[in-house]
């Protein structure tokens, strides 16, 4: 089974071709143009690379946010044109649940951010356990305080994920010693 999976909801786009469990690819671009001009390309090239076309592919998955409202108009505007034209089932994925599962097992807690702007925070929090993450807080948009309320009382390592990761913990890192930025 062919999946082909994107992101437009943040800085960088992504895409990312998977065979039954196996990742054949996934490109990440930043260049500075819209994800208006890079997706399509992108999903392109990735599939040119193993003689696919989007009549092969099994299943469409994309971000569905939180993050940037252009980026997942583009997105989910692109996902559903593939769908409905190749007759391909298509489904949503959180794009901090997305991050908190890339992040491999960690045991404690995995805060995935990604900056909202205006000393905001999209955020999710998920317990670390077993392998499994199970979900603590739901995709929301939060000032930093208020997400330092919510880890306040953490008594495990807090990991921060996502491209707001360190903005997070350079602003909360005082007030929560056991916050933990992963390379």
């Amino acid at each position: 089974m062919y999946v082909l999976a994107f992101d437009t909801t943040a800085i960088a786009a992504s895409v990312c071709v998977c065979a039954d469990d196996k990742l054949l690819c996934c490109t990440t671009l930043q260049n500075g143009n819209t994800h208006s001009q890079t997706l399509l390309p992108m999903i392109e090239q990735a599939l040119q690379q193993f003689s696919l076309t989007v009549t092969d592919i099994d299943l469409m998955a994309c971000s569905v946010g939180p993050g940037s409202f252009t980026g997942v108009r583009i997105g989910v505007a692109a996902a559903k044109g593939f769908a409905w034209g190749g007759e391909i089932p298509c489904c949503g994925v959180s794009t901090l649940e997305a991050m908190a599962e890339s992040r491999g097992v960690y045991r404690g807690y995995v805060c995935a951010c990604m900056d909202a702007r205006r000393s905001q925070t999209y955020t999710a929090i998920f317990k670390a356990e077993s392998g499994k993450l199970t979900r603590i807080l739901e995709d929301c948009a939060i000032s930093f305080a208020e997400l330092g309320e919510k880890l306040k009382n953490c008594k495990k390592p807090i990991f921060l994920v996502g491209d707001g990761g360190t903005l997070c913990y350079n602003t909360l890192k005082e007030r929560l010693p056991r916050l933990i930025l992963p390379p």
